[in-house]
């Protein structure tokens, strides 16, 4: 059942399931795309745990049974019967996906396990997936393969969008990591590569780099989601005019955030903003959870461990509140109490799972250059998991609501205060939590924009002809490496 909901499209609206499991189903689906109903009358999607078990007659019911355009996704072990089942459809479905169903790992290619309906016949006793659409047009499905050279504490933007791709009828998903290769496909064939990251060493690299994706049909998007300047003073390092050049030797770049969007586009004209999003919305909790503190963060800087000692009114006041820090040594040492715990980097559904055993997150930021670039992911996470966070103005003021949403601190001194508040009044705390979580139910899923993120890839493809001569503009020595 896991992995049929992963490969149902997150733009259906109204949706059936026909199996015995329904309710799991629906709540694991409503979890991925909250604006889901669940109706046998005209839905825009139906969904088949066993097509194995389902008459033919039942089949052609259920499939007249939707909206214009509507899918029907299948799972069956049995390649004869979803011949069979393909048959009785007729030429008003078109086969988006015929493949083998094979799990979300955190690397996959989902074109190496596409099937031949010609192959059917000889395929028993192995998981089938089946996705056919209500009309008669067939677009060349589009390629998206993704590359992540610096994965790590980056699921938001590389695994789990990768992951949630996959359930997009139109699109054929590959995720993994540096080296890669291309996936085996034609020039003419429509696909895009998604580099987040890239690490070249030099103009002459990059030559190398895109003259090879030109020459084999590969339009190229680098995926980049923090300030270059920012990440070059963490290293010590200056961030040089040749250095911001590099963002330009795609032909387009994805970011995060609007004010990241508008530095990047000095330098490649063809940039979108994907905001962070959240993949998995649990129901909200039912009961309040303990009053502990969260704090979750790698490298914050000097701030983050000065408001960490400015909490000694709090944990004089509440000493049995126990403080969860992840990752940051220097804000867990400052905490002036015992009760806390430390732990190291955690993958990261097991820091979400951490996190919602807490009432209070903490997301302290100074305020440095550039740092308000950077994106409101942190409140994403409390808010999914019905968390309260108690933050600095910059960025968070952009999103959060103070005393609805979540609690804003504006000056060092306000930060004891405010938690004593937040910890004091548990009526209050719950309802900013509860509304914070009905704003990422409403505006904040990755549902809300993964039909987005699909137009824009095949749009750019539409416009490869475009793109490759503005690169050709943008990369000196291009036109040499591809002569």
């Amino acid at each position: 059942m896991s992995l049929l909901v992963g490969r149902t499209p997150l733009t259906i609206r109204r949706l059936a399931y026909v199996g015995s499991d329904a309710p799991a189903f629906e709540r694991v689906y409503a979890a991925r795309n909250p604006a889901a109903t669940f109706a046998s009358d005209a839905p825009d999607g139906v969904v088949i745990a066993d097509l194995d078990t389902l008459n033919l007659d039942d089949l052609k019911t259920h499939a007249e049974s939707l909206a214009p355009d509507g899918f029907l996704v299948a799972a069956s072990r049995s390649g004869p019967h979803v011949a069979e089942a393909l048959a009785a459809l007729g030429g008003d479905f078109r086969i988006d996906k015929l493949q083998f169903l094979i799990p979300s790992d955190d690397h996959f290619n989902d074109l190496a396990p596409r099937l031949a309906p010609a192959l059917l016949p000889q395929v028993e006793g192995r998981d089938l997936l089946l996705v056919v659409q209500k009309r008669t047009s067939d677009p060349a499905p589009l390629a998206v393969q993704i590359a992540a050279f610096a994965p790590r504490l980056m699921d938001i933007r590389t695994r789990l969008p990768a992951q949630a791709l996959r359930a997009d009828p139109e699109l054929i998903v590959a995720y993994g990591g540096a080296p890669f290769k291309f996936l085996p496909l034609a020039p003419e064939s429509p696909k895009i590569l998604v580099l987040q990251r890239p690490v070249l060493p030099s103009v002459k690299a990059w030559c190398a780099a895109m003259a090879d994706s030109i020459q084999g049909g590969w339009l190229v998007v680098t995926e980049f989601d923090d300030h270059p300047a920012m990440i070059a003073a963490v290293a010590a390092e200056k961030l040089t005019p040749d250095g911001w050049r590099t963002y330009g030797f795609s032909h387009a770049l994805q970011t995060s955030t609007e004010r990241l969007g508008r530095a990047f586009s000095k330098y490649n004209p063809v940039v979108k903003v994907f905001p962070n999003a959240v993949f998995d919305l649990p129901p909200f909790p039912a009961a309040p959870a303990p009053r502990r503190v969260f704090y979750g963060a790698l490298s914050r800087g000097k701030f983050a461990a000065r408001v960490a000692a400015s909490l000694a009114p709090v944990t004089e006041e509440f000493p049995e509140v126990e403080y969860v820090v992840v990752g940051d040594r220097a804000v867990f040492d400052a905490l002036p109490t015992a009760n806390k715990s430390f732990h190291d980097y955690l993958p990261y559904e097991a820091y979400l799972d951490l996190m919602a055993t807490c009432a209070v997150s903490l997301s302290p930021v100074e305020g440095r250059l550039y740092e308000d670039t950077k994106s409101d992911a942190k409140f994403l996470d409390a808010a999914a998991r019905g968390v309260v966070t108690l933050a600095s103005p910059t960025i968070y003021a952009e999103t959060m609501v103070h005393g609805r949403t979540g609690l804003i601190a504006h000056r060092l001194k306000d930060w004891a205060p405010r938690l004593a508040e937040a910890l004091r009044d548990e009526p209050a705390r719950q309802l900013m939590a509860q509304l914070a979580w009905k704003y990422v139910r409403d505006n904040r899923m990755f549902a809300h924009q993964a039909a987005d993120r699909s137009a824009w890839y095949r749009e750019l493809w539409d416009r490869r002809a475009e793109l490759n001569a503005g690169l050709l503009t943008r990369l000196p020595g291009l036109v040499q490496a591809l002569a």
